[in-house]
């Protein structure tokens, strides 16, 4: 070797090292793996049995060592050739995916809920290469020893994304992922929330819930939920997207997204990140906050347990009118806080709360809050407490309406949609790292964060491969690569009629959510591995103001559920510059995944005829179906159908006299007969009136033909 390429050498070991010591606990140990793996340009199966060795803590290393073997593992994967089955067989065994060795062993069944279609070895290798392909767009930068320095920490950064190192999940143990989450996290003393006046279906969603999630996870989540203590988040936990435990922006939950997974759970709620985990607050720059958000960092018991039973309700009905999971977050398990961490120690939350002490600076300012609360949950009529005298009554009377409680869901998602636009905005790397990391970012820095929003809603991404300028170059570029712009265009169809179908689900059932289901910053998009492809899915959350109506309800009220139906299609469909409604959930999707005015057009026929088949097929099953029956009342059922013939006939006959009058008094009869109160035709009248642009932009939901099919 001539002494320029020595130096050259030398010079790139002391560049990786300075790299490695930022980033690892052993620096050195980090350089050793490092060195070794760049000097293996061809697959080497003694390698692969090391780097299984270290991710397995056989060798006693650290976890951010036992993460980039993992990465380097998959890097050494991809370089065979598909067609060497007996390599494969021989690392698939080592990962425990087959009982036994041999080209006729079948893979173990556990990968058909990971999201694989086959247990055959042969038909399973290039399912298995295509999801580490995912990664493609960091793993074709490495290029040996003559790897670039940004390549190297791409590969760095990628490496501690837990959640993007599919092979983590057969080479991490459940009980040290719980470990490595609790590390990150402070917990404090909570008791479970019993609820015994909630419906049974509400428990057996849960159980359902957990059953449906591959063993992995499914143990994570059970030893997370099985203590009922109380997870806060700390001054350690990260606001980084796809950190094993992240904060998101903006949130007051937090997130956990398990080592080589695509599912995620959420934390609801865990506290502020200052001083005050757990804060009162009355009103908010100038305007009262909503009762819900009294409680700063923390939930309602009450308001949980009503959206556990609505989100069940919900997931029952669809799951029974459609015969697939209804896309949104489930409930796994509730508890009572106890406790509140302080900097100090856990303080029980009556003395939290009750005591300047514990609670620290601003508790003058926490106590007001707290009385003007306490006076307009009584105003509004939350239930009341025995008037209690002193500093410690307030807080009973406080603490007795809010009952301070925390949950935990699975299959949320942190990519919310207005999160998403936001991180694909001309100014999204300011305002993710700036705004949310407190760090100025650089170009390499701005990139890899366009990489990993790209790779989420697109799901197989291609770099652009140019040098990144500026976010709204780099973006475009991309977008504009064939296959990119293919992925994205089909994508976005996809995903309006997974929207129209779910509404058109809840609309048929008469059920609402005053927009709170629907709007962008409670809608998030989730990027999965499907039946051996990866595929994205929209995952609707937060239904805490879900109402559908149940067996312990005669009927709806029509008058409140009319206008609510058009409310909550103005946060999903509507492209009003208003201020309240800028940019409605479709319109979202429409900037976030750049499409043309032609693709718009194709978009609403899809969803138009999605939302249609989901209303006609919801209400069919309604009016056969004696399981989903049994969770509404009789009268509901027999009235189904009423609201569809009274708006189908206002739009098409009311305006003309003669056929109108016929119709009013076919109208009249039918209410009539079948119980209205008095005087329910003018009210019917007068309610179509004032939605008419609603029911007219819908009106193909109500014709005849609708009414056949169910």
């Amino acid at each position: 070797m001539n002494t320029l390429a020595v130096s050259s050498r030398v010079s790139s070991q002391v560049h990786l090292l300075e790299l490695l010591t930022t980033s690892f606990a052993d620096p050195q140990q980090a350089f050793l793996l490092f060195d070794e793996f760049l000097r293996k340009e061809n697959y080497n199966n003694e390698f692969c049995l090391r780097l299984i060795a270290i991710a397995k803590q056989q060798t006693g290393a650290p976890w951010d060592l036992r993460r980039l073997a993992i990465l380097m593992l998959e890097h050494q994967i991809l370089k065979l050739h598909p067609g060497n089955i007996s390599a494969f067989d021989f690392l698939f065994t080592h990962l425990n995916l087959k009982k036994a060795p041999g080209p006729r062993k079948p893979i173990v069944d556990a990968v058909l809920k990971e999201g694989y279609s086959t247990t055959d070895l042969h038909d399973f290798i290039p399912e298995f290469r295509r999801k580490l392909e995912r990664l493609n767009h960091v793993h074709e930068q490495i290029i040996g020893q003559r790897t670039p320095s940004p390549a190297l920490r791409d590969f760095i950064e990628l490496s501690r994304k837990d959640c993007k190192l599919s092979l983590a999940r057969y080479l991490f143990t459940p009980e040290e992922v719980v470990a490595e989450i609790l590390r990150h996290l402070r917990v404090t003393d909570g008791a479970k929330d019993l609820d015994t006046s909630q419906p049974a279906f509400v428990e057996d969603e849960m159980k359902r819930a957990i059953a449906i999630l591959p063993e992995f996870e499914a143990r994570i989540l059970k030893r997370l939920c099985e203590t009922s203590n109380i997870y806060w988040v700390s001054e350690t936990t990260s606001a980084e997207i796809n950190s094993l435990v992240e904060y998101p922006a903006t949130s007051v939950v937090l997130v956990i997204k398990p080592p080589g997974s695509d599912i995620e759970f959420e934390i609801k709620r865990a506290g502020r990140k200052d001083c005050h985990p757990l804060n009162v607050v009355f009103a908010r720059n100038g305007y009262t906050v909503p009762p819900s958000h009294r409680l700063d960092g923390g939930s309602m018991q009450w308001l949980l347990r009503y959206e556990a039973i609505s989100a069940s309700r919900l997931s029952v009905i669809y799951r029974l009118v459609h015969g697939t999971e209804a896309p949104i977050a489930r409930y796994i398990s509730r508890a009572t806080i106890y406790s509140v961490p302080t900097r100090s120690a856990a303080v029980q939350t009556l003395a939290y709360f009750t005591e300047s002490q514990p609670f620290g600076k601003g508790f003058p300012e926490m106590r007001v809050a707290m009385a003007e609360s306490v006076a307009a949950f009584k105003a509004e009529g939350y239930a009341k407490l025995p008037e209690l005298p002193g500093d410690l009554g307030l807080t009973a009377q406080f603490i007795g309406i809010v009952a301070p409680a925390q949950a935990i869901l699975a299959g949320t998602s942190s990519f919310r949609l207005d999160k998403l636009a936001t991180y694909l905005s001309p100014n999204g790397p300011q305002q993710y790292f700036d705004g949310s990391l407190n760090i100025i970012p650089t170009q390499h820095d701005a990139r890899r964060l366009a990489d990993a929003v790209l790779a989420e809603i697109l799901g197989a991404y291609q770099s652009p491969g140019i040098n990144y300028e500026s976010h709204e170059q780099y973006l475009t570029a991309a977008f504009c690569l064939a296959g990119n712009r293919a992925r994205a265009d089909r994508i976005y169809l996809s995903l309006v009629q997974q929207v129209a179908k779910f509404w058109g689900t809840l609309l048929a059932v008469r059920g609402y959510s005053r927009g709170e289901s629907f709007v962008a910053r409670n809608v998030g998009l989730k990027c999965c591995w499907d039946t051996g492809e990866w595929k994205v899915r929209i995952i609707f959350m937060d239904h805490d103001a879900l109402v559908i109506p149940s067996a312990h309800i005669g009927d709806i009220d029509v008058y409140e559920a009319l206008p609510n139906f058009a409310l909550d299609e103005t946060y999903i469909w509507n492209d009003s510059t208003s201020e309240q409604f800028a940019i409605s959930e479709i319109a979202y999707l429409q900037q976030i995944y750049r499409v043309s005015d032609e693709l718009c057009e194709r978009g609403q026929a899809l969803a138009r005829s999605a939302l249609k088949d989901a209303y006609r097929r919801a209400q069919h099953e309604l009016l056969a179906n004696r399981k989903l029956q049994l969770l509404f009342s009789k009268r509901f059922i027999e009235r189904l159908l009423d609201l569809d013939v009274f708006a189908r006939g206002y739009l098409s006959k009311a305006p003309d006299a003669a056929s109108g009058t016929r119709w009013k008094d076919e109208m009249e009869r039918m209410l009539a007969a079948k119980g209205y109160k008095a005087h329910a035709l003018e009210r019917h009248m007068e309610l179509m009136e004032r939605n008419r642009a609603f029911l007219e932009r819908n009106a193909f939901l109500f014709d005849a033909d609708n009414a056949e099919g169910a």
